[in-house]
């Protein structure tokens, strides 16, 4: 049961920023922020549209999608370097859930909270990025390398995955920047 609860967690928590967004939407002001350097200095905005608004969450579920694959792919063995994997890419998942969840509150909350959840948003980047890398670091250093192969059928959704993030991260900021 616990094991199950661990599992669907992150995908309810990113369910949960297209919820939140989704009974905001219309206190959502005309113009979304798309994009906003650490210093808060030339953001980008563009007009209020399904895909603005959403473009956040939609992101965040292929990334989300992305660390499942890569997690799952070696969820059925036991050894430790394994546990430590899967652990390693379950930190990155939880990551991608939190990101997304401060990343909503920064678009709905007021103007005066909206730096408040983008710094919070960079805190759990770069804790869970630590976390990942702490919990990973014998991964990578003992790993057998001939078992990272993956099939043609996985590689293929990694490309498709990896091609939908480029195109939702960047190409807005193209179109609007």
């Amino acid at each position: 049961m616990l094991k199950t609860l661990y599992r669907i967690l992150p995908w309810t928590i990113l369910s949960l920023s297209f919820v939140i967004l989704a009974f905001y939407y219309h206190a959502i002001p005309d113009e979304v922020l798309i994009a906003k350097n650490l210093g808060g200095s030339n953001p980008t905005f563009a007009p209020k549209s399904l895909f603005t608004v959403f473009r956040v969450p939609l992101i965040e579920i292929v990334c989300a999608s992305i660390i499942e694959l890569m997690r799952r792919r070696f969820a059925n063995l036991n050894s430790e370097t394994h546990q430590n994997y899967y652990s390693m890419w379950s930190i990155l998942l939880y990551t991608v859930a939190f990101k997304s969840l401060f990343q909503i509150f920064e678009i709905v909350s007021s103007k005066q909270f909206t730096n408040i959840f983008f710094y919070l948003t960079f805190g759990v980047v770069i804790a869970g990025i630590i976390l990942a890398l702490l919990k990973g670091r014998k991964v990578f250093s003992a790993f057998n390398r001939e078992d990272w192969s993956f099939r043609l059928v996985e590689k293929l959704a990694l490309a498709i995955l990896f091609a939908l993030y480029l195109g939702l991260a960047f190409v807005p900021m193209f179109m609007f920047g």
